[in-house]
């Protein structure tokens, strides 16, 4: 994470140890890399039982977008609850877009391509996963994802934290 976010281990330790005090721009990056906002870091758990307050959800309604860049990509974070461990995701690739940037974590990643063709790269190996193809691999790996066609490419994507 600290690659990602541009830090030292060392003062990401720091700031997870209580030792140091993020800027907020620092915070954002760090919610961003989480997939959860920055509100996320303050909100109290409320529900300390495994009990779901809600079990169903609408896109138009209920998803965020939490990240976009223009002409490569939006990122929209489906269900908004500090309390659940999985995070979901629906990936909109842009024609040509993608993420340009290696990212590397903690973590275990999952998804499956609702739309169009995207490049899945691992440790800079490209996979070329097709509609209705899907994807398992563990976020220690180097990993992007690109879309190499004129139409915009969708993923439904999980990521579960460890």
């Amino acid at each position: 994470m600290a690659e990602n976010v541009g830090k030292t281990k060392s003062y990401m330790s720091m700031i997870e140890n209580s030792k140091a005090v993020p800027s907020l721009s620092t915070l954002r990056d760090i919610a961003t890399c989480l997939g959860i906002t920055i509100a996320d870091f303050f909100e109290e758990e409320t529900n300390n039982n495994s009990e779901i307050a809600r079990e169903t959800f609408q896109f138009e309604k209920d998803a965020k977008i939490i990240h976009s860049k223009k002409n490569d990509y939006n990122l929209y974070l489906l269900i908004q609850n500090p309390a659940f461990k999985m995070k979901t995701y629906i990936v909109e690739l842009l024609p040509f877009g993608g993420y340009a940037q290696e990212l590397r974590h903690e973590g275990q990643e999952q998804g499956f391509v609702l739309e169009g063709q995207i490049s899945l790269y691992l440790d800079n190996k490209e996979h070329v996963l097709n509609k209705g193809d899907y994807f398992y691999f563990y976020s220690y790996k180097k990993h992007k994802v690109t879309n190499k066609s004129e139409e915009k490419a969708k993923i439904y994507w999980v990521y579960l934290p460890e």
